[in-house]
């Protein structure tokens, strides 16, 4: 048989990736604050989208939609029929998933999307500028330090509560005590991952005080010997320039007095100063749960932080009118009405997602809002994934920059995921987590006589109904920073 060119024709399917279903993805993605700024813009590019509060100002309100009442038994009237699906958890999911090259930092943003149907869209639009990195804020500065320091979720909550006490200039103004008994954990658990968060950039920040905030810079430049540390101790002779008793009392003569003094000019005594921004406003509660009388949970979304929005047909169709014959008049509107109906299905859904997701959240971790962090259970995206009849990615989604404000504070929605802990019974119901605190305590308990083995931890966490192998044990105990049975005899020999 001969082989020839020839032309054919073939039908076939692929998934594409439209901009409205972007848009959905990264509407699904976004916090409360990033989506009040999106809606701002959305707000000044569309005519037909509008405030309630500003109709209600007007008119009566009667029978516009809002997002709340938005659902898809309200279809959109002939002009809005090719308003794209836009579930979640449709074909397109995978394609779009985050880790799977999705980018949602390079995607246009929805007014980018609408402006671009207009042929002078360009020469108003700088995508150079658009791209240039900024300095980030001081909250995103510290949630990086936090990842990267505290893998475990229960560190994570720890620490993030404890830089919602941090003020203007960086220093911690919580009370210990009070955020141990909040979250049911020793003062001491609360105490280590502040020392932790002290070494944190910029340097200084999470200290209590002048002294101590000081003394962290001095630490870090390697600078905080026996004189320099006396005279941190008598600040306040510094103050009142009372150099004869500083030199008495530092054991220094003029010039070494002189050497400490200029190194401590140089020191920042605010070091949250340069960032102009305070990590507490920064974190807005996506969603809140409360109890009632009866101890039930009630889950409800943050609106507050959101406009109520509606849609004007009535100016829709006055503008229509007079638009004539003009087709290009015409297709502008529709186009721009679509855009609204489009919008305002997007907010539904994403508000239906996260309260459901939510909702799991709080059935699952049920003990942890009771009890404290101790009673956290194993928690994988799959499980809620399969319990909502959901795409794992969407849970992702859902659960990242969205914070839920409980009654043991404001925690993100992804500090109560966590694996199971392998054991030899076959027990999924202790967390990682969970284990780790409890081996933890048990070597903090130890007497300096009786320093415990790995295998002895493994006999008294059987004795506690949790089998676990020793390499488990070595491998947590690594995990936490804590040194070996004869490292830890060694340094509590020294003490005594």
């Amino acid at each position: 048989m001969a082989v020839t060119p020839r032309i054919e024709i073939k039908q076939s399917q692929s998934l594409l990736m439209t901009p409205q279903l972007r848009q959905a993805i990264n509407l699904l993605q976004m916090s409360n604050l990033e989506l009040n700024e999106l809606l701002s813009k959305e707000l000044e590019n569309n005519p037909f989208l509008e405030r309630e509060d500003d109709r209600l100002a007007d008119t009566e309100i009667s029978s516009q939609p809002s997002i709340d009442d938005y659902t898809q038994e309200k279809q959109p009237n002939s002009e809005e029929d090719y308003a794209p699906d836009i579930d979640y958890d449709n074909s397109f999911d995978d394609y779009a998933s985050d880790r799977e090259g999705y980018e949602g930092n390079n995607d246009y943003s929805w007014s980018e999307y609408a402006s671009s149907k207009n042929h002078n869209a360009d020469e108003e639009f700088d995508f150079f500028e658009k791209k240039l990195s900024s300095k980030p804020s001081l909250y995103e500065l510290l949630d990086q330090q936090i990842s990267l320091n505290f893998p475990h979720p229960k560190d994570k909550i720890i620490a993030s509560r404890l830089s919602a006490f941090l003020d203007e200039s960086g220093y911690f103004r919580g009370n210990i005590r009070d955020i141990a008994t909040k979250l049911n954990l020793p003062v001491e658990d609360i105490e280590n991952i502040l020392r932790i968060m002290q070494g944190f950039e910029p340097s200084g920040i999470f200290a209590r005080d002048l002294k101590e905030c000081l003394s962290i810079q001095l630490k870090d430049l390697n600078r905080l010997d026996p004189q320099m540390q006396k005279l941190l101790d008598n600040l306040e002779l510094l103050g009142q320039r009372k150099f004869k008793e500083l030199k008495k009392i530092c054991a220094a003569d003029d010039e070494d007095l002189a050497t400490m003094i200029a190194d401590i000019k140089m020191l920042n005594p605010k070091p949250a100063a340069d960032y102009h921004s305070d990590t507490a406003s920064n974190i807005i509660p996506d969603v809140f749960v409360r109890t009632n009388k009866q101890g039930d949970y009630l889950i409800e979304l943050n609106n507050m932080s959101l406009p109520r929005l509606l849609i004007n047909k009535e100016y829709y169709s006055e503008i229509k009118s007079l638009s004539g014959k003009n087709k290009e008049a015409k297709r502008y509107l529709k186009e721009q009405l679509g855009h609204a109906g489009f919008l305002m299905k997007a907010l539904h859904q994403r508000a239906t997602s996260i309260l459901r997701v939510c909702e799991e959240i709080v059935r699952n971790q049920r003990e942890f809002f009771e009890k404290g962090i101790d009673y956290l259970k194993p928690m994988l995206l799959r499980d809620v994934a399969e319990a909502l009849e959901m795409h794992e990615s969407t849970i992702s989604r859902v659960t990242t920059n969205k914070y839920m404000h409980t009654p043991r504070g404001i925690f993100e929605l992804k500090y109560f995921f966590s694996a199971a802990a392998g054991t030899y019974t076959g027990d999924e119901n202790t967390s990682v987590i969970s284990i780790k605190h409890q081996i933890k305590q048990l070597i903090e308990n130890e007497e300096p006589q009786n320093i415990l083995s790995d295998d002895k931890i493994v006999e008294l966490m059987a004795q506690k109904g949790i089998k676990i192998a020793r390499r488990t044990v070595n491998k947590y105990r690594e995990a936490m920073g804590i040194p070996t049975s004869a490292e830890r005899k060694r340094q509590k020999r020294n003490q005594i």
